[in-house]
């Protein structure tokens, strides 16, 4: 989920949809009652469902995590084994079977 979203140039993108017929239809019927446009329909209630999901956006942002702090936790990386012995072998004197 470390995938950023930013803003792009320009004020304005474009959007498209691809509707079945019988969805077209709807919204044609939709749009005659309103007596309103096809994009401006479709942005009022747009606005009006992101304004429901406000909440949630905000609250999963909080819980985002830098991309740094991510990278200590990484599943998928394989850690590379190492014996303890062979790295502080120097510092034991060697085992002599043969005391005297």
């Amino acid at each position: 989920m470390s995938k950023h979203i930013r803003n792009t140039r320009g004020k304005f993108k474009t959007l498209s949809l691809k509707l079945s017929a019988k969805e077209y239809i709807f919204l044609q019927k939709c749009v005659y009652i309103e007596q309103t446009t096809v994009n401006k329909f479709i942005k009022k209630y747009l606005r009006e469902g992101m304004e429901e999901l406000r909440p949630r956006v905000k609250e999963w942002e909080a819980q985002l995590q830098p991309d740094n702090q991510l990278l200590l936790f990484d599943i998928d990386a394989k850690p590379e084994q190492t014996s303890m012995l062979e790295e502080y072998e120097e510092f034991y004197e060697p085992d002599n079977d043969n005391k005297e």
